[in-house]
C-alpha cells in the first residue's frame, strides 16, 4: 500500500475516533471529583409535576404510575397517551394518573407528547416538570431529590438512568448484562464525570427535570427521535447547565429479544447521528461566544459508540504507522479505565466482569446493526414503541 494512502487512512482513523476518546478521558477524570451542585440553600419554592409520555404502553404504564405515586404522594402526575391504539389511557387512569390524550397522526414524535404534558403541568400550577418514561420504575427519593436540586437554583437536572435487568424467566438475551454495562457507562459514568468537571451532565430522555422559566426561555421545539440530545445541545448553546442528581435513579425495562434490542439501539444511535449533523454549527458558535461547556457537548454528540471505537482501534493494527499505534495504545488505556469505572458503579461488579467475556460478540452484533442505525438517522424517523415482554412480578 502506498505510504500516502496509509497516512491518509491513519489520519482518517484518528479523526473518526478522537471525539469519543476525548470525551471518555474528560469523563474518566471527572469521576475523581464530587459532582458540582448549584448551591447549598433553598432559593425558591418548587411545585413539581411529573410528565410521562406514553405510546402503546398498556402493559407497563400502571407499574410506572404506581412507582411514581409511591415516590411523591400529592404530586400532579400526567400521562400523555400519544396516538395510542391500545388501552394505555385507561390503564394510566385506573392507576391514579391524570391522562392527557393526544390523538393526532401529524404529531408523531415524543417531543409532541412532552409539549402536551408540559402544557398540562403549567395549567395545573407547576413551575417545574420531571419527565419519566412509561416503561420505568423510580427510586423512592427521586421526586424529593429532584425538587431539592431545583430549589437550590438548578434550572435543569438529570438523575441516574439505568437498564433494569430482565428476570431469569424473562427470556433475557445472553448479552443483556453487557448491554446494561454499556448503558451505565453512557448514562451514569459520563454524566457523573461531566458534573465533576463542571460541564453540563446531559439529558437522557428519562429522569430529567426542567423549570417552566427555562422552558419559556428555551422552548422545547425539538422533534427528532433523539429529542433529549437535541434539546441538550440547545441548552448548552444558551449557557444552561444540567445538574446531576447523584442519589436518585430511574430504571427502564430492558427489551428481552435481540431483535427488539437492535431496533432500540439503532434508533438511539441513528437519532444521535442526525442531531450531531444539525447541532455542530450551534455548538461551535456558542464556543466562539465563550461558552466553554460546548467543547464537551460537541465531542459527545460526535462520539462513536464505544464498541465501534474499539473496533476502529483494532483496525489500526493493520496500518504500519508508529504514531497511530501510540495513539491507539493511549485510547485503549482510557477505554480500560472507563470500563473499570463503569463496572465499579454497578451493584454486581463480578457479574459485570464476567459479562465482558462476551464483548467481541457484542461488537460484531453492533457492526451488524449499522444499516439500521443509518436508516434511523433520517430526519423523518418516527417515535415507535420498542417491543418488550411484560415484567415478571
Amino acid at each position: 500500500m502506498e505510504q500516502g494512502l496509509v497516512t491518509g487512512l491513519a489520519v482518517a482513523m484518528v479523526v473518526f475516533a478522537a471525539p469519543l476518546f476525548l470525551d471518555l478521558a474528560l469523563c474518566v477524570a471527572g469521576n475523581l471529583f464530587r459532582p458540582r451542585k448549584p448551591g447549598g440553600e433553598m432559593r425558591r419554592q418548587i411545585r413539581l409535576a411529573v410528565v410521562v409520555p406514553a405510546h402503546d404502553e398498556e402493559t407497563m404504564i400502571a407499574r410506572t404510575v404506581l412507582s411514581l405515586r409511591e415516590a411523591g404522594a400529592g404530586v400532579d402526575l400526567f400521562v400523555v397517551a400519544h396516538n395510542c391504539a391500545d388501552r394505555t389511557a385507561k390503564a394510566a387512569a385506573d392507576a391514579g394518573a391524570q391522562v392527557v390524550e393526544l390523538n393526532n397522526p401529524k404529531l408523531c414524535g415524543k417531543g409532541a407528547a412532552l409539549r402536551a404534558g408540559f402544557a398540562a403541568a403549567l395549567a395545573a400550577g407547576a413551575n417545574a416538570v420531571l419527565v419519566v418514561d412509561a416503561d420505568s420504575v423510580v427510586s423512592g427519593n427521586l421526586i424529593h431529590a429532584t425538587r431539592t436540586m431545583l430549589e437550590q437554583g438548578a434550572e435543569a437536572t438529570q438523575c441516574r438512568y439505568e437498564l433494569e435487568m430482565p428476570g431469569p424467566g424473562a427470556g433475557a438475551h445472553p448479552l443483556a448484562r453487557l448491554r446494561a454495562l454499556a448503558f451505565r457507562g453512557m448514562n451514569v459514568l459520563r454524566a457523573k464525570g461531566r458534573a465533576g468537571l463542571g460541564f453540563s451532565t446531559g439529558l437522557f430522555g428519562n429522569g430529567f427535570a426542567l423549570t417552566t422559566d427555562l422552558l419559556e426561555r428555551v422552548p422545547f421545539r425539538v422533534n427528532s427521535i433523539a429529542e433529549d440530545v437535541e434539546y441538550h445541545t440547545r441548552l448548552v448553546a444558551e449557557g444552561v447547565q444540567v445538574y446531576w442528581v447523584e442519589d436518585a435513579c430511574v430504571h427502564a425495562h430492558s427489551p428481552a429479544s435481540s431483535a427488539a434490542q437492535a431496533t432500540q439501539e439503532a434508533r438511539w444511535e441513528g437519532g444521535r447521528l442526525h442531531v450531531a449533523s444539525r447541532a455542530t454549527r450551534r455548538l461551535l458558535s456558542a464556543l466562539l461566544r465563550g461558552r466553554w461547556r460546548s467543547v464537551e457537548t460537541l465531542a459527545d454528540v460526535w462520539s462513536l459508540p464505544l464498541s465501534r471505537g474499539v473496533l476502529a482501534l483494532t483496525l489500526t493494527a493493520a496500518l504500519e504507522v508508529h504514531w497511530l499505534h501510540v495513539f491507539a495504545l493511549g485510547c485503549a488505556a482510557i477505554c480500560g479505565v472507563y470500563v473499570a469505572e463503569s463496572v465499579l458503579l454497578g451493584a454486581e461488579p463480578m457479574r459485570d466482569v464476567a459479562a465482558l467475556l462476551g464483548a467481541p460478540l457484542y461488537m460484531v452484533w453492533k457492526a451488524l446493526i449499522t444499516p439500521l442505525v443509518l436508516r434511523q438517522s433520517r430526519s423523518r424517523a418516527a417515535w415507535a414503541r420498542t417491543k418488550r415482554e411484560a415484567p415478571q412480578p
